[in-house]
């Protein structure tokens, strides 16, 4: 049996009222719902003394037994405790993460990648590609880069759309339904392999594909999204996609592609554990 233990979810108002939001994401994803897909525990008090125990974004190592595994996610500073604790296991989330971490523990440690929202494979059945966005967040930074992505897009008749406030799975889903293209348009952000593929493997189980810059993050997915280095080579891009023939192309390789990632096949590389 497996037990899995995470921090729960929770949301949280914001202060200049933009929004509801959903904290501790990756405690669904790598935890609720991976555990309810298995039949695993969740957060048991008891009895999971025999199990494979899985800590999710562990806060510290003090109540991880030898043996256990934390799923490191991208909190850095695992790293260093890690060092100290060489008989717990660490499961890696992108191949990026993974060679990192082979680099610097000697712990056992396993490749999981983040499963895609769209457990029931659901297709986008838009005729127009007019429409861009992303699932993200909406600090101040954020909203200006966001503002120039908006304004570029609109000059090639392209709305941009982003979400931001979102607490279930169905959110998302919904929301992936209306956009044709996703864009992350952030070019300056600090490049770690701490930053994960999941955004763009969502959209890729959509057949929705992603113009970005390339980051480590993304080396599990080289192939499946297009990449551009500064606004007007995005601009350029989004505006290719346009042709639907093109654009058809890439949906078709892409929506393959993610099928690596639905829960299903994840589920399986937790079961090997």
């Amino acid at each position: 049996m497996i037990s899995i233990f995470a921090k729960h979810t929770y949301t949280l108002d914001t202060e200049n009222n933009d929004g509801v939001y959903l904290q501790r994401v990756s405690s669904r994803v790598r935890g609720e719902e991976i555990a309810e897909y298995l039949g695993a525990k969740f957060n048991p008090v008891s009895g999971y003394e025999d199990d494979v125990c899985i800590r999710v974004k562990s806060c510290g190592l003090k109540h991880i037994r030898d043996g256990d595994y934390v799923d490191a996610l991208d909190d850095n500073w695992l790293v260093g405790w890690l060092k100290d604790r060489p008989k717990v296991k660490v499961i890696a989330m992108s191949q990026a993460h993974y060679e990192l971490l082979k680099k610097e523990l000697t712990n056992d440690l396993v490749l999981i990648p983040h499963h895609h929202v769209n457990f029931e494979r659901v297709v986008r059945d838009r005729e127009k590609i007019n429409t861009c966005g992303y699932v993200g967040v909406n600090s101040p930074r954020d909203r200006s880069i966001n503002h120039k992505i908006r304004r570029e897009l609109k000059k090639i008749d392209m709305y941009f759309v982003p979400l931001f406030n979102f607490i279930t799975r169905q959110d998302i889903i919904d929301y992936y339904k209306t956009i044709d293209i996703q864009v992350i348009g952030y070019f300056d952000y600090l490049d770690t392999p701490f930053r994960h593929p999941a955004k763009v493997i969502n959209a890729m189980s959509f057949g929705i594909p992603t113009v970005a810059y390339p980051i480590m993050g993304y080396k599990d997915i080289e192939d499946y999204y297009i990449k551009v280095n500064n606004m007007e080579e995005m601009i350029n891009e989004v505006e290719k996609l346009k042709d639907k023939d093109y654009y058809n192309q890439w949906s078709n390789k892409i929506i393959k592609e993610a099928e690596k990632y639905h829960i299903s096949e994840i589920a399986k590389k937790y079961k090997q554990l």
